[in-house]
């Protein structure tokens, strides 16, 4: 009987869960995320149901992202090429360097003398600080998925719908 039980509950959570998604991230576009091009995006997953998204995200040497903070879920990052840290902060991410930040985190970026790439994974919105301490922009899983869709549209690349699940 639980033999029975149990196979019933593999063939349900089958039929339930999410197909898997395999890609060559190669094959994605590195996408502006700042008007000034000094950053960009290559797009893996939006999640819709939890407002997460997850992209690897390039920033050009000697940057400074300004001020700005995490809110609802924590940001998880994994360092890939290059060196950024956060201003006052003792530690720098190199090649390899594991970030967990807990929401509400306010900080400053800065890179060094080589490109970075950062896989990113985030919850909640991104909000953007003038020097006055004032909230001035905020971006979400909405808006990054809208950029995405804009630069493929005007550029003539294929957008890939099967990035949001």
């Amino acid at each position: 009987m639980s033999e029975l039980i149990n196979e019933s509950v593999i063939l349900l959570a089958e039929k339930l869960q999410l197909p898997e998604r395999v890609f060559n991230i190669d094959e994605l576009p590195w996408v502006p995320f700042t008007e000034n091009h000094s950053c960009h995006f290559k797009p893996l997953r939006f999640d819709l149901n939890t407002g997460t998204w997850i992209y690897l995200f390039k920033i050009k040497s000697n940057q400074v992202l300004g001020k700005h903070r995490h809110t609802g879920g924590s940001v998880i990052g994994y360092n890939i090429q290059g060196k950024w840290r956060y201003e006052g902060r003792n530690w720098a991410a190199v090649p390899g360097t594991f970030v967990f930040e807990p929401p509400g985190d306010i900080h400053t970026l800065f890179t060094e003398d080589e490109e970075v790439v950062t896989l990113f994974i985030l919850s909640g919105a991104l909000q953007y600080f003038d020097e006055d301490n004032k909230i001035v922009g905020q971006d979400d899983i909405y808006t990054v998925l809208q950029k995405y869709r804009e630069f493929c549209e005007r550029n003539g690349v294929e957008l890939r719908e099967d990035l949001v699940y």
